[in-house]
C-alpha cells in the first residue's frame, strides 16, 4: 500500500489537481473487460443487462443475444429509470454493466438492486471509478466540456469494505469496478453519513486502499 501511495503523489500534479492516469495508453477498455465476462458466463447465452446506455457504444457490441438496456433517454431497449426497471424485474442475470446516473446515491441503489438479481457466479461491473481531478468528480456535473465519473468511487469504497463480494478495479477506461457476489449472506456496508458531503481530496486520502489491478491481473481474478 506504501508503494502505491508513493506512485499516485508522483503521478497527482498538486498545481493543477489532476491525476495522471495515462487512460490514452491502455490497450483495452470496458468493452473488452464486459465480453470477457460475457465469454466466461454463457457466451452467447448470457443474460445481460445494461444500465445507462447513451449511445448503445458497448450495448451494441456486447456479444450475447440475450440482452436488456436501461435508459431514461437514449439507447437500450428499456425507456425508463433504473429504479422503475428493478422494481418490477423478475429475471436472473449473467452479466450486468452499471453506467447510468453518476452520483452515489443512485449508484448505489443500482448495485443493491443488481445484486439482488445477478446469477450465481454472475458478475456486476460499474464504470468511472477513477476520476482525475475534482471536475470530472462534482455533483452535480458542471459542464460538458469534459469526461464526467461524477462519484461513483464513494460506492466503491464501500464495496473494497464489504463483506462475501469480491470486488477490484480496472486500471483501464477511467476505472471499471469488477464485483462477484459468492455467498447470499453478502454485507456492503453504509458510510454515507461521511461519504454524501466528501469531495476529491476524500478520494485521494482513501485511494491507497482501493483494490487497483491492471487488465492482466483483472482477466485472472475474471479466471
Amino acid at each position: 500500500m506504501d508503494l502505491k501511495r508513493s506512485i499516485y503523489k508522483k503521478i497527482y500534479n498538486s498545481k493543477d489537481g489532476n491525476i495522471d492516469w495515462k487512460w490514452h495508453k491502455k490497450k483495452f477498455n470496458r468493452i473488452a473487460l464486459v465480453n470477457r465476462l460475457i465469454e466466461k458466463t454463457g457466451g452467447l447465452n448470457s443474460n445481460y443487462l445494461e444500465i445507462g446506455c447513451d449511445q448503445n457504444e458497448l450495448f451494441d457490441s456486447i456479444t450475447c443475444y440475450n440482452k436488456i438496456g436501461v435508459d431514461p433517454v437514449s439507447g437500450g431497449t428499456h425507456k425508463m429509470t433504473s429504479d422503475d426497471f428493478f422494481k418490477d424485474n423478475k429475471k436472473k442475470f449473467n452479466v450486468i454493466f452499471i453506467d447510468g446516473l453518476h452520483e452515489y446515491s443512485q449508484v448505489r441503489k443500482d448495485a443493491l438492486n443488481s445484486l439482488d438479481c445477478i446469477d450465481e457466479n454472475g458478475w456486476i461491473a460499474f464504470h468511472d471509478f477513477l476520476p482525475a481531478n475534482y471536475l470530472e468528480q462534482h455533483i452535480p456535473r458542471l459542464g460538458n466540456g469534459w469526461p464526467w465519473t461524477g462519484d461513483c468511487w464513494k460506492l466503491a469504497y464501500e464495496l473494497s469494505q464489504a463483506k462475501n463480494i469480491e470486488f477490484k478495479i480496472v486500471e483501464i477506461d477511467r476505472g471499471v469496478g469488477l464485483m462477484r457476489k459468492i455467498s447470499a449472506d453478502y454485507f456492503v456496508p453504509d458510510f454515507s453519513d461521511d461519504l454524501l458531503k466528501s469531495e476529491f481530496d476524500k478520494f485521494l486520502e482513501i485511494l491507497d486502499e482501493l483494490p487497483l489491478c491492471n487488465f492482466d491481473e483483472a482477466i485472472s481474478f475474471i479466471g
